[in-house]
Order: structure tokens, then sequence, then C-alpha cells
């Protein structure tokens, strides 16, 4: 027995019975839609006597739905529908979607989310959606059970819903099922791998029991007949292997001099090799462990509170040595005190560093070993060559260069983030290595046409495209070594474009017009000298001494760490700034002044106001991107600059991005930072205290009158970035390992078979942790011999009898009726309650993924089985004719028909007889019954008619298909 209660608002607590057959209180008609997949819903059709009706609030409105004491819906009403009977009676007819469509009420700001797992990411979507909506909408993660091989996948979030960013980036990616229930007053999600429970002992779903009728719809869409399979991502090399080609004698050493990936320790390994000294894995984690301790990593962070600083020698850098300490041991060219390898140089030149390095702090206490390096340190590949040697440097046209030039306006953001070698200037077919390396990238790509990438051991990603018209013009494989100026391809277009970056490949394609430091100029790498054409932001004055200068970023951002570091304290009068001297006192222009001319190594130290920024921002590089009111986030690159505030009215306020996803700014205090009132220095991230998001949303808000605000980009070069970067180590290369080394060549699978029942349909099937081609292939053709033909659903019209459990989404239960499909277990994928009708649900069904012979077979019993039911309906048409006719005995009639119907039944008309028999002993009622059901049957008889047309020629189609099948394997 169902019953349903309203509440005018959600967070009510007492409610008022809208549908309960105790009570004699009844909606008109009820449907409750309860779904696998997708947001439940209930249809409610109320009439004036009903305490609902004129009485629903779209999206405040709520009801709760029980069968019997359990909860099984909750949901907000939506847009209500009024009409007028014939009869003068109106109606009113509400649609409720359940709690999960709270998810459609929040927005996921731009993320990209690395290494993080199901659970782990989910936890972060909602997370965000909780900060954007009432308590009421926010939920729990309850149950995550769903962890598989794609969890360290990238996954990019891009102002989606929280509903499509959870489908998208989870449930459609990586399975399982999302499950929202109500309980206790409070939300809960549960992410399940495998929901529901099997029912092979009770509740079947019988045609003699309580099937009234089922359908079957076979979809092989599904199908696969050209397998593509694809093994583990390929990996480049490690980063204490030399892998291409760099001096191998031992007096010339490559390899990376920053931490990978956050990582020191590759560059205290190579330190040490540099250092003629060995080191071991246990002392690498302590030298490790030290660094956390005395900078958290930090190559320029200055320690300006202890003991060394009072005495005016501060503390500095990755190692915390004091100047006078650096100078005695640092290495002749490796002298600056704020690179994090020059200090681990200077720690290895102490000769007791095994003993003077440990836990807890350090101090060098041994003799100078070197004044030089004992080797040379060279960057690796080989150096850097032309890809057409032969030409030498030649001048290239504006639209050809790397950057923002006149001629390159059609892309967008006017940027380009290559080289291109025209054939006019630079002619030849052979294209040779501009730097050695490993081949991680092989493939087709819009926008990139045929390419290939290389992967060096001083960790540049070197792409060549656009040059190839096919594949086979590009000589290179995948896990293929390439030197400096070796032939790599032929070109068959009319350019070749390089581009040229130290970040992850998929992450610099989809910043390929975003002008942030991703993508590095190549010209000056290739040729080594000065560039033919100088790089110039359109805006910039010609004649300005910093017309050439290019944006230095790091050095903006040396400032922000020092005020940071030194607590500095926020003065609204910016005349009295020194932020520069002594890092004392400042406020946000004055910051956002001395950091961009510190970038753009302007030496007139002027201070600039919010007002009068804009005039310096236009003579050095930049231009107004834009200007206006919307409370809309914008894309952002590095350098980027706000002012923002009521337009033309001070005070108003600026900060400057640092990178494309982190802002930095001088500001009053706010509730987390250091100095509650006073001032701090903020970078505003993708996390922290307040994230980026966090902060326009608040800024955009925090103004008394017309909210406007500009934001200026430059325009010129911004030079590579030390974040991110990808300096050596093992890195995953997006590309995967393929049969093709043992398949003759060919990456895919042919399968006949299902070639010739459904044509040529190419898919993938991933083994990620599968590098063998050999055994990928055996798993390949594994896969194959058990590929299902097709997916296969049922609807089904059940009754939910007294004996049995009623039926639940998720459970599987025991199918029985030959004349669709063999009895089997099969999962509930939704179910349609029909409210005022308690015992009555359509069950859609679904989980049977037949192979192609039992695909064929299914068909063949299709057609027997349709062709008796047929016969059947004939045979028993004149009895329900005399019975409509009131002639002879009724009982007599209903068990002349039950006889006719012998082992073949007509799911119907047997369950309606049964169903006489069993409720109602008295002949009338029987009869009664069996006319309303007979009528039915008639009024349908038409149209069964006509599904039995459809189903003769559906069977003659099969038919057809199925003896061309037979003459083709025989």
């Amino acid at each position: 027995m169902y019953k349903i209660i309203a509440y005018n608002e959600p967070t009510d607590t007492a409610g008022f019975v809208i549908h309960d057959p105790a009570v004699n209180e009844s909606v008109s008609e009820g449907k409750l839609n309860l779904k696998q997949s997708d947001v439940n819903d209930l249809s409610l059709t109320i009439n004036q006597d009903n305490p609902l009706f004129g009485n629903v609030r779209p999206m405040h409105t709520h009801v709760e739905v029980y069968d019997d004491d359990k909860l099984i819906f909750r949901g907000r009403a939506l847009k209500p529908t009024r009409e007028m009977k014939d009869s003068g009676q109106f109606l009113q007819t509400y649609v409720f979607e359940d709690i999960s469509s709270y998810l459609i009420d929040s927005v996921q700001r731009f993320l990209e989310v690395r290494n993080a797992t199901p659970k782990q990411f989910l936890e972060k979507v909602i997370e965000e959606h909780n900060t954007q909506v009432p308590a009421y909408k926010q939920f729990q993660l309850r149950t995550v059970t769903v962890d598989n091989s794609k969890d360290n996948a990238l996954r990019t979030i891009d102002y989606a819903t929280t509903q499509e960013t959870i489908k998208k980036l989870l449930t459609d990616s990586v399975g399982g099922f999302l499950i929202a229930e109500y309980k206790d007053g409070k939300n809960y999600l549960d992410y399940l791998k495998a929901p529901g429970k099997d029912h092979n002992n009770d509740t079947p779903i019988r045609i003699t029991e309580n099937m009234q009728s089922a359908s079957v719809t076979i979809d092989p869409s599904k199908v696969i007949t050209v397998l593509i399979p694809l093994g583990a991502q390929i990996e480049t090399q490690n980063p204490d292997k030399k892998n291409d080609d760099s001096s191998d004698d031992g007096t010339k050493l490559s390899g990376p001099m920053h931490a990978v990936n956050g990582d020191w320790g590759p560059a205290i390994k190579f330190a040490a090799k540099c250092m003629d000294t060995k080191v071991t894995n246990k002392q690498v984690s302590t030298i490790k462990d030290v660094i956390q301790h005395e900078s958290q990593g930090s190559e320029t962070v200055v320690n300006n509170w202890d003991s060394n600083a009072a005495a005016g020698h501060p503390s500095k850098g990755l190692l915390q040595f004091i100047d006078t300490t650096f100078k005695a041991y640092a290495i002749e060219g490796y002298t600056d005190i704020l690179k994090g390898f020059h200090q681990l140089l200077a720690m290895f030149n102490d000769s007791n560093w095994e003993k003077d390095v440990h836990e807890g702090g350090w101090g060098p206490t041994g003799k100078r070993r070197y004044d030089k390096l004992p080797v040379e340190i060279v960057p690796s590949g080989g150096g850097w060559g032309s890809p057409f040697p032969s030409v030498g440097h030649v001048a290239f046209e504006s639209g050809q260069l790397f950057g923002v030039h006149p001629g390159g306006e059609f892309r967008q953001n006017g940027f380009h983030d290559g080289l291109d070698f025209g054939t006019a200037k630079y002619p030849g077919s052979d294209v040779h290595a501009v730097h050695g390396g490993k081949v991680t990238h092989k493939g087709y790509m819009g926008g990139l046409a045929y390419y290939f990438v290389t992967h060096s051991d001083d960790g540049y990603n070197v792409v060549y495209q656009e040059a190839f018209g096919s594949s086979s013009n590009i000589k290179v494989k995948i896990g293929d070594y390439v030197k400096t100026g070796q032939v790599v391809g032929k070109r068959t277009t009319n350019h070749l474009h390089i581009g040229v970056t130290k970040k992850d490949f998929n992450y610099a394609v989809a910043h390929s017009f975003t002008n942030n430091g991703t993508w590095i100029d190549p010209e000056p790498l290739i040729f080594g000298s000065k560039k033919k054409r100088m790089l110039r932001a359109k805006q910039v004055v010609a004649d300005s001494p910093l017309a050439k200068q290019a944006l230095d970023i790091e050095a903006g951002v040396k400032l922000f760490e020092a005020a940071k570091s030194s607590h500095l304290k926020y003065e609204t009068n910016y005349l009295r700034a020194d932020i520069l001297s002594n890092q004392a006192h400042g406020d946000c222009s004055s910051f956002v002044s001395y950091f961009l001319e510190l970038a753009v190594h302007e030496t007139d130290r002027t201070l600039y106001t919010t007002d009068t920024l804009h005039g310096f921002l236009k003579k050095h590089g930049y231009a107004l991107h834009y200007e206006g009111n919307t409370k809309t986030l914008p894309a952002l690159q590095t350098g980027d600059v706000f002012i923002l505030g009521k337009k033309g009215v001070q005070p108003s306020h600026t900060a400057v991005m640092k990178d494309a996803d982190t802002l930095l700014e001088c500001a009053q205090g706010w509730s987390n930072g250091y100095d509650q009132g006073g001032a701090d220095m903020f970078e505003h991230g993708k996390s922290g205290d307040e994230n980026l998001a966090a902060w326009w949303k608040r800024n955009s808000q925090g103004w008394n009158g017309e909210w406007y605000w500009y934001l200026y980009r430059f325009g010129g070069n911004i030079p590579e970035q030390e974040s991110g970067d990808q300096k050596g180590g093992t890195i995953k290369s997006g590309v995967r390992y393929t049969i093709a080394p043992v398949n003759d060549g060919k990456d895919y699978l042919n399968i006949p078979d299902f070639q010739k029942e459904f044509g040529i349909i190419n898919g993938t099937v991933t083994w990620d942790d599968v590098k063998d081609p050999n055994e990928l292939l055996s798993k390949a053709k594994a896969w194959i011999n058990n590929q299902k033909a097709s997916t296969n659903s049922w609807n089904i019209s059940a009754l939910e009898l007294p004996d049995y459990d009623h039926f639940k989404v998720y459970d599987r239960y025991l199918f029985i009726n030959p004349y669709v499909a063999d009895t089997q277990l099969l999962t509930v994928v939704s179910k349609e309650i029909d409210i005022t009708n308690p015992f009555k649900s359509t069950l859609t069904i679904g989980d049977k993924t037949p192979k192609l012979t039992d695909y064929q077979n299914e068909n063949r019993n299709i057609s027997k089985a349709v062709s008796k039911l047929a016969s059947t309906v004939t045979t028993i048409s004149g009895d329900v004719s005399a019975m409509r006719g009131g002639a002879g005995n009724s009982s007599s009639q209903l068990q002349t028909i039950y006889d006719q119907l012998g082992n073949t039944n007509v799911p119907q008309l047997q369950k309606d007889v049964e169903g006489i028999q069993d409720f109602n002993q008295k002949a009338d009622e029987r009869l009664t019954t069996a006319e309303t059901d007979l009528k039915t049957v008639k009024e349908d008889d038409e149209s069964t008619k006509q599904k039995l047309a459809e189903y003769e020629k559906t069977i003659a189609d099969l038919d057809e298909r199925l003896k061309k099948l037979e003459g083709a394997g025989s």
C-alpha cells in the first residue's frame, strides 16, 4: 500500500497526507518511475478535493512516497499543468523529480584533476556542489565501491553542472551507479559498482503467476566487428638513464636539475653524479626530508625571522644556506643561492656531507672538495638543429613566427604555439630531428594532422606536425630513439610546424592557443642565435626601450614570495610603500606595479594607483582584453591583470595571475589571514583556504554600487616556467601499446562472422596493465571469442502479489517465459508504479547480452513462438465472442479456453482466469472480471493483428539473413 505525504517547504518537518487509502485520501492518478541510471520522477493528477490542489510551489513543495513504512521516493515539484474535464471537474497534474536533481543546481568550475580515484574525484565534485547550494540540497558521500584501472586518468571539468560532470567523467567513463537516498533528514550518495541482489528462489517473474505481458527489444548497437586492442600507456625514459645522443664517456652529463613533478629525488641523484660521489636511496630519502624541513621544497624562500635573520644574514633557498656558507662551498658557474640544484652541488661539495646531512637539520663541517665541476653538464639530445639543415637560418614570415604577430590573427587569441618552416624559404622533403629523444606519440589529430612527438632526457617534448600527408610519411615509430639531425620523416605538404613544450603533451595541446608559458619559442633553441624577427605585442610602442622585452613572470613571483615571507603590512597610502626595499608596507596597486616592472625589466621604479595602472599596462605590451560587469570568470593565462571595483570610482582593487590557475594579490586581512584586520600576500589557486573561484565570487559581489572590472592581457612572449615541467623522469605518454608489432604492422583484428551480420564497426578495448604485444594479442582473441552480439531489454507488466516482496530497481529476478527468452536472472533497470493500482507494475529488464550464435538462435525461436501464439489467439477467438454474447455457462467456457491454451500461454488471459479463481469464488464476479478483460482483448484485436503482421515481416527478414549466414558458413 502506497502513501504520499507533501511538504510546503523542503525544510518542513510536518507534512500533510495527499494519498493514503487507509484514511480515504487519494490522488486521481499517480505514476512513480524508478530508474537505474536516471532521475526518478513522480507524476500526480489531483482534483479539487485533494489538499495539494492549488497548494504547490515549483521547486519548493516536496513530496515523499512510502511503500508501507519504507520511503521509496522524495522529490521536488516542477511546473504544474491545469485542466478542466467535460464534466466540469478541475484537475491539476504535477511532476516531481527526486533529490538527485539537486545536482543540477550547481556548476563545477574549470578544474583538471590527476591521479585521483573515483572516490577522491567524487569527493571534490560533491564538496564544490555543497559550497553552492543551501543545506537541504547538500549531500554526504557514503559508500563508494567503484575502483578500476582508469583511476589515474586526467579528468577535466569545464563549467558543467555537477550532474553532467558525474555522468561524463564517472558513470559513463568508468561505470557504476550513483544512488541518492534521503534518510534521517540528510541526503546521501552511494557510488556502487554492482548494486542490488539476486532473487534465485523468491519473487520470480512467471508467465502463469504474476506476469501479464512481456516484449523483448534486441539492440546490437554495441557490437564491434573491427577490434583495436590497446594496452598500457607507453612510458618515456627514466631520468637516470641516458637514452639519446649525449656523450657517454663520463665527462659530459645531462639530467634533471629541478624537481620532477615536485620530487627532488632525481635532481639529488644527478647532483651527486656530477660531484663524483655515490648516494644511496636511503640517503636520498634523508636529503629530501631535510629539504622538506628547511624549505618545504621552495628554491626561493627566505627566512627572515630566526637568529640568522636577526644577525643580518638570513638563510635562503632549498637547503637554507646563509650567503657566506654557500659561497664557501659553491661550485664555479653554479653560484645562484636561489637555485635548488646549485645548493645541492654545494652540499655534495662538503667532504663530510654524509655525516652532516641528517634528519631535523644540517650544517656543513667538512672541507671544500672542488672549485669546478669534475664533469661538464650539457643539454641532452645532442643539442639542437634545423629540420632542414642544408638551408641554414632564413628569416621567417611574420605569420610563421612563434607568439602573437601580424598575419596570425586568424588563430584563437592570435597566438601561434610553434614555428612554421614553409617550403618557399625552407625547401626540401627530408625532415630532420631538431633534438634527440624518444618517440612517445604518433597519430592523427584535428589541427595537427599526422604528427609525432619526441621526449628528451632534458625534458623537452618536441612536436612535428602538419608536414605529413599520411602516416607512412613518418619514418619513426613509438619507442624509437632519435638523434639530432636524423631523418625522421618526409614533408609532403607546404610547411612543417615545430612545437616545443616542457608540459605534458595532452595538457599542452589543450592550451594550444594560450600564451601562458606552456609553449616555448623554438627559434632560439634550434638556431642558437638572436631571432631574425623579434617578438612584439601589437600594442607595444615601437620606440619604447621595453618593446623587445618578454614577460619575466618569475621575477615578479620572487617579489611576492619575499613580501609574504616578511609578513608585509597593509598601507593604504601607496606612496609609503617600501615593498621593494624591506617588504614592510604595501597595498594592492604598489604590489602589482612593482610585480609588473620587475616582469618587464623596467628600471624606473614608479608607483601606480589602480587608476593610473591602465596607462602603464598599455605602454608595456598589454592590451585591454575585457571590460564590463559580467560576473562569470573567464579563462585566464599567465600575467593577466585584474582591475576591479566601481567604474571610474576609487577605491578599487588589482591583482595579477601567476599562471592560468593561480592569482596573486596584496589585500587587507580576511578571516583566514595571518594578521586579523591587517594584510597578507594571498595566493588563490585551485585549492586552499580561499580558492580562485571563491576569490572571484567574493570580489564580484563585494562592492556597493555598479560593479565593473577590466582584464588586461600581455600580448608578447611569456617564457617557460618551472612549475609542472617534465624534466626527464618516467611519464605517461598518452599513447598505448598495440598489437601492430606482432600482427603484420596492423593494430586491429577483423571479426569476419560479425562483419557478415553487422557490417564494419570499429571499436577499442583497453587492457591498462598489458605491455607485451603478444599478451595483448592473446587477450584480444579471447575477447573476440566471448563478444556478445546484442544487448537485450524486456518490457514487462507484472503483478506485485501479496505473497512476494515488491520488485526493486537494481535487483535481479528469475524471468520465466519460454516464448520470449530462456529462463534466466535479469536486472530490473526501471519500474513504473501505478499509485492507484498498487499491485501492478511495469518493469524494464535488461543485462542480457547474447553471443552471436545465441542471437541467431533467439531470432529463430521468436519466429516459432510468434507463429504458435498467432495460432492460439485464433483458436480462442470464437469462445471469446460467445462469452461476450452471453451464451452458455461462463465458468465452463472459461475452463474450455483454459484447456485450449494447454502448454501455450496467452499471458494476459491466463492470468486473468487464475486471478478470478483465486480472489473470488462467485460465478457472477468471475464473469464480470472476465468480460472486462475480454473486452480489452477485443478492443486490442486490430492492434494485435497489426503487430502480428509486423512480426511476420520481421521473421521473414530474419529468415532471409539467416539463409545468407548459413550459405556463407557452408
